[in-house]
């Protein structure tokens, strides 16, 4: 059975007038989905900051205190990493969307809703007040001994990270069990739309990631503490880095999930037809979850890992390339004679095809057992996640955003500001990384283009290529605001 086209009606506007202590206390599903919003954005744009100050330095040639380089590189990648990669889909769209998509009133936890963003922002002030009690330089996976020696901010920076997780689970939790048991009478798995499965599969990401890393951060804590444990001083260093990419590379690499999900609604929405291949992408899309859980051996090389597991592991994980496959051929194919409308989401969703097929081509070169063993821990392998951040999975967004705005606030966006503004970031974004990838191939270590002597050319070209992104990111979000208020009542569709 075909699943429907997604069209999540009956959405009420989240910025009709309610007291603050209202908006405090919400356990409504849309207020929680709009409040995410605001920290979200908040988080993106401090991550955003950073990005544009180390390209700067970059460029001055004046790195200043490497270890306060450090810091900065460290929080650019928590935050970005922890506070909007992870997190961003299921907590704007997904708390919007999913019970509509399902046919259900409300979560089926709703105080879980609340407390997920409670969690969120404690984890974002607890992040904050470790930089005021002293920034931490490790780099943004903790690697040990390194981090056991770091400054009374780590006990504090360990702490938000914990209750970030522990907002990931909460939000995994709750999604999987109102799918499970809040479901409509007249839906079934496989009647579920594409979106749906999606964030239903990315739950069970969310909710791995978010316990497994919520203890071993606390274990490591505990072992920065007092010297002892699991992960104190004297054991194994490859220990550490096995449980980290063991929680974190699902749920960060593989957020890609739950954005398939939005793409394909997306897909729906402007083809005006259902996505061809329905079982054939939700087939794909379980093979990436179970992917994610059994791959996380990769991003091992060169810590001391032997060989022949490592030659296994990325056989594995080049496997990912036959689902990915799949699912873009069935998006073309419904894209193909479809009725194409919509232009600003069209192009988000262009970009998305774009940015994500370069983060998985970029894979496989990192993942081959030869040649990934050099760029690994390069500029290339930052690049990736920047790609995987600020392209595939910001398109994403960015596309269902400007599907459903109209709905979810009665306005209509200008769509000529909406298509200058996605331009300006697809466009800047990709003058911004190529120079990344340039430096990667010559060796230049990840997030050390600060470090780099010599010309300025690509850190200059960079700077302008953020510049541009930057802008065109102001113009997508201040046409979107800009409607709240002023734009024209939405038209039926």
């Amino acid at each position: 059975m075909n699943a429907p086209v997604s069209n999540p009606a009956d959405m009420s506007n989240p910025f009709t007038a309610g007291s603050q202590d209202s908006w405090f206390h919400t356990m409504d599903h849309d207020r929680i989905s709009t409040l995410f919003v605001c920290w979200t954005l908040g988080a993106f744009l401090l991550g955003a900051l950073l990005s544009l100050w180390l390209t700067l330095k970059s460029i001055t040639g004046e790195a200043g205190d490497v270890g306060s380089l450090f810091q900065i590189i460290t929080y650019h990648r928590l935050v970005l990493v922890f506070l909007f990669l992870v997190p961003a889909i299921p907590s704007i769209l997904g708390y919007r969307m999913l019970p509509q998509l399902i046919g259900a009133d409300e979560f089926a936890f709703p105080a879980l809703s609340r407390c997920s963003l409670r969690f969120y922002v404690v984890g974002l002030g607890l992040l904050i007040l470790s930089i005021l009690v002293g920034p931490v330089a490790t780099g943004w996976t903790l690697p040990t001994p390194l981090s056991l020696g770091a400054n009374p901010g780590f006990g504090f920076m360990a702490l938000g990270l914990f209750f970030l997780a522990a907002s990931w689970f909460v939000t995994g939790l709750n999604f999987i069990v109102t799918v499970h048991y809040r479901r409509g009478t007249d839906v079934d798995f496989f009647s579920m739309p594409l979106m749906a499965w999606g964030l239903y599969l990315g739950a069970y990401q969310l909710a791995f990631a978010g316990i497994m890393f919520a203890i071993v951060v606390m274990y490591l804590a505990g072992g920065q503490w007092t010297g002892r444990g699991l992960f104190g001083e004297g054991t194994d260093p490859l220990l550490w880095q096995n449980y980290f990419w063991f929680a974190m590379r699902p749920a960060a690499f593989f957020a890609l999930i739950p954005a398939a999900g939005v793409i394909s609604a997306v897909v729906e929405r402007i083809s005006r037809k259902e996505v061809t291949g329905y079982r054939l992408v939700v087939g794909s899309m379980i093979a990436l979850l179970g992917l994610g859980l059994t791959t996380w051996g990769v991003h091992l090389a060169g810590w001391g890992q032997d060989a022949q597991v490592t030659f296994a592991f990325s056989i594995l994980a080049l496997l990912g390339v036959i689902p990915v496959a799949l699912i873009a051929y069935c998006w073309l194919a419904t894209i193909y004679q479809g009725a194409n409308h919509l232009p600003a989401p069209s192009l988000f969703t262009m970009g998305f095809f774009l940015m994500a097929g370069i983060t998985v081509l970029m894979e496989l070169f990192l993942r081959s057992p030869g040649l990934g063993s050099y760029l690994a821990n390069t500029m290339f392998a930052s690049a990736q996640m920047d790609y995987l951040i600020w392209g595939a999975l910001m398109s994403a967004l960015l596309a269902g955003l400007h599907t459903w705005y109209p709905e979810v606030t009665g306005r209509s966006y200008n769509a000529s500001y909406a298509l200058f503004g996605g331009f300006l970031y697809l466009a800047g974004l990709n003058l911004a990384l190529v120079p990344h990838l340039i430096m990667g191939t010559r060796g230049v270590a990840a997030d050390m283009m600060v470090l780099e002597a010599g010309s300025s050319t690509l850190p200059g070209i960079s700077l302008v290529g953020w510049s541009i992104a930057v802008l065109g990111l102001l113009a997508i979000l201040g046409n979107l605001g800009r409607a709240v208020t002023d734009g024209e009542p939405a038209a039926t569709d």
